[in-house]
Order: structure tokens, then C-alpha cells, then sequence
């Protein structure tokens, strides 16, 4: 979520449908602020994505709070926060709500020069979903509370890993169909 949405949210001005991002995003809602560094968050994309091709670091934004990485013709950006995710969270469960009521930072993986629906039409966006998860996978820790979908408004509570949540969703009838 861009700072300028999340002023909007803030002052009341959007609602959480207004807030979705254009682009495939996962964000772990985390316990406390514990965030790679630019080096690590290499090394964590190399070890996700590193069979296609060398991950590098295009550069450094925000403050140090957000990393552009690249891998072959893929962007990727890893964004760090150490407040609220600027959502409160509206679950249809306790499960779920509780990662949105216990977070105190985030973490996402984005692909911001990737469109959702554009994505959607050439059914590749379960594709991307999935090196976005696999990024995830990576960064999940005990720490993790759980993942958002922001495009899609879906949340998945921590229940183990990263896998045994996803499984726990979709046993639990959470949409998660957009990641095939």
C-alpha cells in the first residue's frame, strides 16, 4: 500500500476495496518488527528464485524500508513495515482476524510491474503467485502471524508454516483459487 493510500485510509477517506493493490502482492502479517536486511533479502531471493537466474539488488528505497530486486526479466520489491499494516482487518473469523488484531509490523513481496487483471486474462497470475510465495516461504518465521492477499482482500492465519496455513484455508472454505 502506497504512503498517499495509506494517508486516505487514515483520515477516512477509502475504504479497504479502494485500497487493493493493482499488482500481485503478499504481505506476512509479522508479530514484531524483525526484517532482512538489503543483503539478506538477496540472499532470500536467491534461494527462491535463484534456478531462473542470478537475483540482484536494483537499489534501495524508502529509507532502507523497501528493496527492488531483480531475476532474469522479473521486479520484485520487498517492503518493510514496522507499524500496522494500515488495515484493520474485517475477518469473517476469529483465526483470521487475530493475525490483523496481533500484528505490529509486515513484510511484502510485491510485483509491481505486473497487472492483476492483465495477469488474470493470460492466466499466469497463479504463476506469479506462487514466486511471491515462494519469497514467503522463505521469510516465514514463527514471527508470522499470517498472510494477505491485498488484491484479492483474502487473509490466511498462521497455523504452523506457510503450507499448513494455505492447506488450513482452503479446508476452511477461504478463496484461494487465484493461486492456480
Amino acid at each position: 500500500m502506497s504512503l498517499f493510500q495509506q494517508l486516505k485510509w487514515k483520515l477516512g477517506i477509502t475504504s479497504k476495496a479502494d485500497l487493493k493493490e493493482d499488482w500481485p502482492c503478499v504481505v506476512l502479517l509479522l508479530r514484531e518488527p524483525q526484517f532482512p536486511s538489503a543483503e539478506e533479502a538477496v540472499q532470500i531471493g536467491q534461494a527462491s528464485w535463484g534456478a531462473i537466474a542470478p537475483v540482484e539488488l536494483m537499489t534501495t528505497t524508502n529509507h532502507g524500508k523497501s528493496y527492488v530486486l531483480t531475476c532474469d526479466t522479473f521486479v520484485f520489491s520487498v517492503n518493510l513495515g514496522g507499524g500496522r499494516y494500515g488495515l484493520e482487518g474485517q475477518e469473517p473469523s476469529e483465526a483470521q482476524q487475530r493475525a490483523w488484531d496481533k500484528h505490529t509490523a509486515w513484510l511484502s513481496i510485491d510485483a509491481p510491474t505486473a497487472k492483476v487483471e492483465e495477469l488474470r486474462k493470460s492466466k499466469a497470475l497463479g504463476g506469479v503467485y506462487q514466486l511471491l510465495l515462494v519469497y514467503a516461504l522463505k521469510s516465514w518465521t514463527p514471527n508470522s502471524l499470517g498472510i494477505y492477499f491485498p488484491s484479492q482482500s483474502v487473509t490466511v492465519p498462521s497455523l504452523g508454516d506457510l503450507a499448513q496455513s494455505l492447506q488450513w484455508g482452503r479446508q476452511n472454505g477461504i478463496d484461494l483459487s487465484f493461486l492456480k
